[in-house]
């Protein structure tokens, strides 16, 4: 059960812990639009260094408002995290969290292909990331990952393209079928997009190996991780 620890405070830090707590706090205030009158409760560690708890600040505008929860790990910092997030961050076992949530694991086994899936998606990230710097906007869903290899013929066409491309070669998942890439939005606006493999067996949903793994899981996988 989490632990009550709610002290009334104005920027001032709950808890003067050693524990980690005290640095999630100052860590979680420094996201927060309005940083006075900030208040913690529920405040508890996980695996990994993971601060979760509940926090409430007041609004200028709108006055108080409710408790919300909060998680802190590693790099990351969320001020509304999902229900997925708090099932696996908040667990004293995450690994098997993310089994029960995604079907996604464990990460151990050698079937399921996620070491590369992890590093494989980690690696397309970046070449998409550098492509964005140089032309502006993503390769459109139609295009594919394969405008990170050679220059698109089709419109959008890029406005410069890196010799030797941004990948190596073609982005095949561990059971050599193309990644599954879709950008959202409309003409070069909106730079949101989906990378994601459908498991071993080629088709939606699925657990162990036949599961969908995607850059929305890329958080778990790295909070794992050896």
């Amino acid at each position: 059960m989490l632990k009550k620890a709610l002290v009334p405070a104005a920027v001032v830090l709950l808890c003067a812990c050693s524990d980690g707590i005290e640095q999630a706090q100052e860590r979680l205030i420094s996201q927060l639009p309005e940083r006075k009158e900030v208040e913690f409760q529920n405040l508890e560690r996980f695996t990994g260094d993971v601060v979760c708890g509940e926090y409430r600040n007041f609004d200028p505008m709108r006055g108080g408002s409710g408790f919300h929860r909060f998680i802190v790990w590693g790099e990351g910092v969320e001020t509304r995290p999902s229900n997925e997030d708090w099932k696996i961050f908040c667990s004293a076992d995450p690994a098997t969290a993310l089994v029960s949530t995604f079907g996604i694991g464990p990460i151990e086994a050698g079937d399921n292909g996620l070491a590369q899936i992890r590093s494989d998606l980690a690696l397309i990230e970046t070449a998409l990331d550098a492509y964005l710097a140089d032309n502006f906007y993503l390769p459109s869903t139609a295009q594919g990952l394969d405008a990170l290899v050679t220059p698109a013929t089709t419109p959008p066409l890029p406005r410069k393209f890196r010799e030797g491309g941004y990948l190596p070669g073609p982005a095949l998942d561990p059971w050599d079928r193309p990644y599954l890439y879709e950008r959202s939005g409309l003409g070069g606006v909106a730079q949101e997009f989906r990378l994601y493999t459908l498991g071993a067996d080629g088709v939606p949903g699925g657990s162990g190996k036949d599961a969908d793994v995607g850059r929305e899981h890329m958080k778990y996988l790295d909070h794992i991780a050896p």
